[in-house]
């Protein structure tokens, strides 16, 4: 995914009607949740902590249309419980989840002319 298309900026308009003020202010609070659920997402947090931040951050992501951020924030979700080698899993989807989440910023960025 290209950073372009890191946000589907057509959803997002959907729920800020047009007004880009709006938009900008929502997509700042999105930059805001990134950095705070990712310091968060610790792979050695109990199940219940990181599935918690895990389902924080999807939420965040799929209201902006951060689709693929949204989408490993529900693979996160499952790797709870009696799982072979879950920090490992974890640790790999935290990467993953970074690079798609740099992305997003990057587009979120770029959009609002906020810089980092």
């Amino acid at each position: 995914m290209s950073v372009s298309s890191a946000i589907d900026f057509k959803h997002l308009d959907k729920y800020v009607m047009g007004d880009d003020d709006l938009r900008d202010e929502v997509l700042e609070i999105f930059i805001d949740q990134l950095h705070l659920q990712l310091r968060n997402l610790d792979p050695s947090k109990d199940d219940i902590s990181w599935k918690h931040t895990a389902h924080t951050l999807k939420g965040a992501a799929r209201g902006v249309g951060a689709w693929d951020v949204g989408d490993l924030c529900q693979e996160a979700e499952l790797l709870v419980g009696d799982i072979n080698n879950k920090q490992k899993a974890r640790e790999a989807l935290l990467a993953a989840l970074r690079d798609k989440a740099e992305s997003a910023e990057h587009a979120a960025r770029n959009i609002t002319g906020v810089s980092a």
